[in-house]
């Protein structure tokens, strides 16, 4: 193994997603959290490759009133992912379209749509990922941000 690949071993990212909040949007509209996911690190890399992503779907959601038309989820992060840190979203939706895996950011991303009914215990899933570029990162926490919209 030469110095380059050693490297490559040593480098390792942390984040971690803790305090998920949630809201809406309207008086009638409940969506609800079980918990937040454990800390989340990305410490493995084969040299000549990109880190390991990690993923947790230990947490789920429930949309817990019937809406008048649709609702929508959206999702959003308190701050910035540092540079060549990723953290993506995927929301289980039994009555309703996910949106798949979703790049988190500061601003609101629709996670899922087209609800029409209520949903309970929905998988949540949390993807975390970093590039050999973005080098030790101390330990970081991000807070998740849902809200359930109506939707006409």
């Amino acid at each position: 193994m030469n110095a380059s690949a050693s490297a490559v071993r040593r480098i390792w990212r942390t984040v971690a997603v803790a305090g998920l909040a949630f809201g809406a949007r309207d008086a009638r509209a409940q969506i609800s959290v079980s918990g937040s996911p454990a800390a989340m690190k990305v410490t493995m890399a084969v040299a000549g490759s990109a880190p390991t992503a990690v993923s947790n779907a230990l947490t789920t959601y429930s949309l817990s009133s019937n809406p008048a038309g649709h609702f929508t989820v959206t999702a959003r992060i308190n701050s910035p992912m540092p540079a060549g840190v990723t953290l993506k979203i995927t929301l289980a939706a039994s009555r309703g379209v996910s949106a798949g895996a979703v790049t988190l950011s500061t601003v609101a991303q629709n996670v899922v749509t087209g609800v029409t009914a209520r949903m309970f215990g929905q998988v949540i899933t949390y993807t975390l990922s970093a590039t050999a570029a973005a080098g030790v990162v101390a330990l970081q926490t991000r807070i998740v941000t849902f809200t359930q919209v109506n939707t006409p």
